[in-house]
């Protein structure tokens, strides 16, 4: 069950509002490329969440340093 008071939650819901196609591009797949690998949705909505929560550690890191 997804749990929206948590920032994993709230991404995960966030993302799953958008269709594949939307998901592919912020991944930078390639739509129609058809050598690309096959995902399912929930794989493509985990690697866009994994994405964000590094983004985030990241800038959190870099204030952290300064």
């Amino acid at each position: 069950m997804i749990d929206p008071r948590t920032p994993i939650g709230r991404a995960t819901l966030r993302y799953r509002g958008l269709p594949t196609r939307h998901l592919l591009s912020l991944l930078r797949l390639g739509v129609d490329n058809p050598d690309r690998p096959y995902y399912s949705r929930d794989e493509l909505i985990a690697m866009l969440v994994d994405r964000d929560l590094n983004n985030q550690l990241r800038r959190a890191f870099a204030k952290l340093e300064s």
